[in-house]
């Protein structure tokens, strides 16, 4: 009788992983420098890439750290700028500058506020840009983001996020609840919409072409 041997897949090496992580690193750094002078919606294109390529930063160096030893707990990386955990900055980040200092610097471009522990992006076309407070928007010509540890609800007993142990009505007892770090994430100090231009920048601007 022939034998079948069935092979498991073991998934991703870490070395695999790594890999991949800098090539989405490098990637994200082209598309950096590629729309990093264009105007306009090209501006938040290039805010958005530079995000990605930091959380990819961040997720990169703190595998790596916890792998050799270097940290005990991704809690350590709370607070730290996260340009420094990038394969190499974009252009346009101007370092470690005071709250008081940033007034005398250019637009679109990126700083670390030291005493907030936020990583700073100065707009400068701010047409839709907008922070989000208590379900109002208000206009805004910088965007404030921090490195923190992003936590989820656990049901003890199953394992399950709390939202869907629940979903069958049933109330998870809070003393089955626990907390689990999922990792650290680079997340908005105040929650924005930055939709592009807006429709009065887009109205202007096509009633000026017509002309």
């Amino acid at each position: 009788m022939n034998r079948i041997n069935f092979q498991k897949h073991a998934g991703f090496s870490l070395f695999e992983l790594v890999v991949f992580i800098i090539s989405i690193a490098i990637i994200y750094a082209y598309a950096t420098n590629r729309f990093a002078e264009f105007p306009g919606q090209a501006e938040r294109a290039n805010f958005m890439a530079v995000t990605m390529q930091l959380q990819t930063g961040v997720n990169l160096e703190s595998m790596m750290a916890l792998g050799s030893g270097r940290v005990t707990s991704l809690e350590q990386f709370e607070g730290v700028n996260p340009m420094d955990l990038m394969l190499s900055a974009p252009t346009n980040y101007l370092g470690v500058v005071s709250s008081l200092q940033a007034a005398e610097l250019p637009r679109r471009s990126w700083y670390f506020d030291p005493a907030t522990q936020e990583l700073v992006y100065l707009i400068n076309d701010t047409g839709g840009a907008y922070l989000v407070i208590n379900g109002a928007s208000y206009p805004t010509d910088e965007i404030r983001l921090k490195l923190v540890a992003d936590y989820a609800e656990v049901d003890r007993l199953s394992g399950l996020p709390v939202h869907i142990a629940q979903r069958d009505g049933s109330e998870v007892p809070q003393e089955n609840i626990k907390r689990r770090l999922n990792g650290i994430v680079l997340r908005p100090t105040t929650p924005y919409q930055w939709q592009g231009e807006s429709e009065e920048a887009l109205t202007a601007a096509a009633s000026a072409e017509s002309s």
